[in-house]
């Protein structure tokens, strides 16, 4: 009897418990076949400080593709572009075709600027960089020491106000205090001023802690970039080196192009098991779906949640069991806020503080998160380089 194939679409943070429970697939006959556009997977909750320099890269990254390098397991490097949920294949960006018996999609969101950027012949134009993939933060990072080695002014500006945007804000005036840069500027366009939806209290921090280390606070939103000359949408322009876009997520649309979302947002529509309802074999969380039930906010708790239970729902789809509905969707969660600075702030309800001591229990907290996934090599045992856990061919599931 052949094994059945599961893929997972993406390498993301729903899908780290799966990967955590390799050998109980791989105990069902179940063979896992994971497409990501990289062999990591970055750590979100640690992406400010990456900016900033607390973390190294290797801290916050998770390594997928040496986590299935045992029987049973592989690793595609790519990017789906189209799912046909009839003929039950994905297919790559590169034309090559997937087969699946069940496909679980963790692809998480995309940041897209929602203003136009133009460029005059032989102009200089500000660099763009989105705040997802988080990669970008430490590209940001390396752009802006250079800058700062040639001696150059770096004028840095963040579109939006959320929390990332806050936080990246932040991340870059804590940059700027450990190199010792004079010559930096950062400033927030806030069309709805600085976290919006958060207690007043917490607003008022983090405004504070912007104001003192002299950021700027734009009420207004981006609406264009023209070379090096940002523009507002109450006539003002600002000059800038480098755009950090935190203007929000929306999932890629490769869900509506084969009728898999039944919403505006374009995410993938499940029920309350993380299953489509009109593909059963076909599951998602985190980011990129649309949550049936009751639609949830796109912030990295909920895929954290999420993914034990979808886990367990793959397992039980695969192999004749029961599903488990997804429950935990309370907004009541614990939100901290790395201020950049060695400080922190919390959000828990009602309930706001700010300190250093904030700032250590996110490092904790996000340590600890890195720690409960030990994903690390497995090494193959000789001779099984091939059959199942081999990628080469994709042979039908």
């Amino acid at each position: 009897m052949r094994p059945k194939r599961l893929i997972l679409a993406g390498g993301g943070h729903v899908h780290l418990p799966v990967l955590a429970r390799l050998a109980d697939f791989q105990a069902a006959g179940i063979d896992i076949l994971c497409i990501a556009p990289g062999p990591y997977l970055a750590y979100s909750g640690m992406g400010p400080g990456l900016l900033a320099g607390r973390y190294a890269l290797s801290e916050l990254r998770f390594p997928i593709a040496a986590r299935l390098n045992r029987p049973g397991g592989a690793f595609v490097r790519g990017t789906v572009s189209a799912i046909d949920p009839v003929a039950r294949h994905i297919v790559l960006q590169d034309g090559r075709v997937v087969p699946y018996d069940a496909a679980s999609f963790g692809i998480g969101s995309r940041v897209v600027p929602d203003f136009p950027v133009t460029f005059g012949p032989g102009e200089p134009g500000a660099t763009l960089y989105p705040v997802k993939p988080i990669e970008n933060l430490l590209l940001a990072r390396q752009d802006i020491l250079a800058r700062a080695r040639d001696g150059a002014a770096v004028r840095v500006l963040v579109a939006g106000g959320g929390a990332a945007g806050f936080e990246v804000a932040a991340g870059v005036l804590g940059l700027f205090d450990a190199i010792g840069l004079d010559r930096g500027s950062v400033a927030v366009a806030a069309p709805r001023g600085l976290l919006p939806g958060w207690p007043g209290r917490a607003v008022a921090l983090a405004e504070a802690s912007l104001a003192r280390r002299k950021a700027c606070l734009i009420p207004a939103r981006m609406v264009g970039l023209c070379g090096e000359t940002a523009h507002f949408s109450d006539g003002t322009a600002r000059v800038c080196d480098i755009v950090l876009v935190a203007t929000g997520t929306r999932p890629p649309g490769l869900f509506t192009a084969c009728g898999l979302s039944a919403e505006p947002g374009g995410g993938l529509t499940v029920s309350a098991c993380l299953q489509s309802p009109v593909h059963p074999d076909i599951f998602g969380g985190g980011d990129c779906i649309h949550f049936g039930p009751r639609p949830l906010p796109r912030a990295g708790v909920y895929a954290v949640r999420q993914g034990p239970v979808l886990a367990a729902n793959l397992l039980a789809f695969l192999t004749g069991g029961r599903l488990t509905a997804f429950s935990d969707t309370g907004k009541n969660y614990l939100a901290l806020l790395n201020c950049g600075d060695g400080r922190a702030i919390l959000r828990k309800g009602p309930f706001v503080a700010e300190g250093a001591w904030v700032m250590a229990l996110k490092d904790w907290i996000d340590r600890r998160f890195m720690r409960s996934f030990p994903l690390r090599p497995q090494p193959r045992p000789p001779g099984s380089d091939t059959g199942r856990g081999h990628e080469a061919g994709f042979p039908p599931p």
